[in-house]
């Protein structure tokens, strides 16, 4: 009998250890000189660089190795340290985690790191959701932005997440789109990106972290850290909310713990903006550390600033970043037979540069296709004589759709360089949406297959508007239109014709 209990016991003690040794992931972290993604006996190790499992945080020692625990449905991966990147694929992603096939298995795994050139001055894209679905939405992403930005100069881009449109099979086109670029890639989730086939909440992320990697994780570049996160909160069947899951609370608060001493600003990308997540006061407290925080957001297919107020602190700074795909890929087609799909806002589909330095930092609007000096619309009563069809929505006003203002900006008018004159904030329809849906109602888009235009509702945030003077002699006017903000360094210019009759 008591040989029966020892032989359980040692049994027991062996499966123990097993389960144990398995849970566990051990290795080094090293400089990898060759690029050959192996540990030669005489490359450089490296010591105090972070490694997660998505929960926890550990530095690497002297020797440069960590051990860590695995967390079922998680992988493990290296927080990038400044002047140092782990290698790319041939997309351009930047592969600094664990294949998700190789967790479960895998003791040990060492992370080769690249050195890597980073500027004091960065300069990041941002890319609203590009919502892809179909071959042809990816052809329209390499137009709008692959093209316009293989000849610039990048330090890396961020699209703030629905890649998809519920298309799960099409992260590998995108990607490979996006990656002709040539600057390294850090993808961000959105909720037409989830599995919502899956059951259980940890897969519902399964497929875009077979693609893109981890769901939420962080990095430096340069002197700046950088938070990326999963604010997509999967409910039953195709429902979600805006909110951060308890197991990527502790990892924020760990990452917080260790940057908050030699860092005074963090910027945060995802794909739901704070304002409409359950648990945005927790966000905002849990940031308090930070003198500065930026956010930039997707998911409203519209853009806006917003800013939460703290005490002592600047108040934090959100940029909702509208989207790559304007409104869903809506509306009647060009000559390239990419569709207009003017946002529901009014603003023409494009994407978002920010500049950052040790001082201060910029949001540049660029709109697909247009020049760098596009950044308003401005509309003008316009009576025709041949296609009268839009006669019909002409008013008295003169109106300016600033795209990438704020409620603080101020905008002038000047007719034929006379005086500046204050437009007034409007809160109304872009008038370039009615335009389009009036059109659309008329039947002229019939021999064209689209996706139509809704009715439209979205108040515009960056509307001004002036009635037109009276004291026009009849004939045709230079409209000149300025647009000025300190705050968010904005001073843009647009030009119209204005005839009187």
């Amino acid at each position: 009998m008591c040989k029966i209990i020892t032989n359980l016991v040692l049994l027991l003690s062996c499966i123990f250890c097993f389960s144990q040794s398995k849970s566990k992931l051990s290795g080094i972290v090293f400089v990898d000189a060759n690029h050959n993604s192996f540990f030669d006996k005489d490359e450089k190790v490296l010591s105090d660089v972070l490694i997660s499992n998505g929960k926890e945080i550990v530095k690497t020692d002297s020797k440069g190795k960590y051990s860590i625990t695995k967390i079922e449905g998680n992988t493990v991966f290296v927080i990038k340290p400044t002047l140092y990147i782990s290698k790319k694929n041939k997309q351009n992603s930047v592969q600094f985690y664990v294949p998700f096939e190789e967790i479960k298995e895998v003791k040990n795994y060492n992370f080769p790191l690249i050195p890597n050139v980073e500027n004091k001055e960065l300069k990041i894209i941002l890319l609203g959701d590009t919502q892809v679905d179909v071959m042809d939405d990816i052809h329209h992403v390499g137009k709008l932005v692959t093209e316009e930005l293989m000849d610039k100069e990048i330090d890396f881009i961020v699209p703030l997440g629905d890649l998809s449109f519920d298309n799960l099979n099409i992260f590998k086109p995108l990607s490979e789109t996006l990656g002709l670029i040539g600057a390294p890639v850090f993808y961000t989730i959105g909720n037409h990106d989830l599995n919502f086939k899956e059951t259980a909440f940890e897969d519902r992320d399964k497929s875009f972290e077979s693609v893109f990697g981890p769901s939420y994780y962080a990095f430096e570049y340069g002197s700046e850290v950088f938070l990326v996160l999963n604010n997509i909160y999967p409910t039953k069947e195709k429902g979600y909310t805006g909110r951060i899951d308890n197991t990527q609370r502790e990892f924020i608060k760990n990452l917080i713990e260790v940057k908050k001493a030699n860092f005074s600003s963090i910027h945060l990308f995802m794909h739901i903006p704070l304002e409409e997540m359950e648990d945005k006061d927790w966000v905002i407290n849990t940031l308090e550390p930070f003198d500065n925080v930026l956010i930039s957001a997707g998911h409203t297919h519209t853009q806006y600033h917003k800013y939460f107020e703290r005490a002592g602190k600047q108040p934090i700074h959100e940029l909702v970043a509208g989207a790559v795909c304007g409104s869903w890929w809506e509306g009647p087609h060009d000559a390239d037979q990419i569709p207009f799909a003017i946002m529901y806002d009014g603003t023409p589909k494009g994407y978002w540069k920010l500049g950052i330095n040790k001082d201060n930092y910029t949001y540049d609007y660029k709109v697909s296709g247009a020049s760098e000096s596009k950044q308003m619309d401005i509309t003008v009563p316009k009576i025709n004589e041949w296609d009268t069809t839009l006669n019909i929505l002409n008013d008295n006003f003169i109106y300016a759709n600033v795209f990438s203002a704020d409620d603080e900006t101020k905008v002038y008018i000047s007719f034929d360089k006379g005086n500046w004159i204050e437009m007034t904030k409007y809160d109304g329809i872009s008038p370039n949406i009615q335009k389009q849906y009036y059109l659309q109602t008329q039947g002229k888009y019939e021999s064209m297959k689209i996706s139509k235009f809704p009715k439209p509702e979205t108040i515009s945030t960056h509307l001004w508007r002036i009635e037109k003077p009276n004291t026009l002699l009849p004939g045709a006017h230079g409209v000149r239109v300025k647009a000025l903000n300190k705050r968010i360094n904005l001073e843009v210019f647009g030009n119209a014709v204005l005839w009187a009759h």
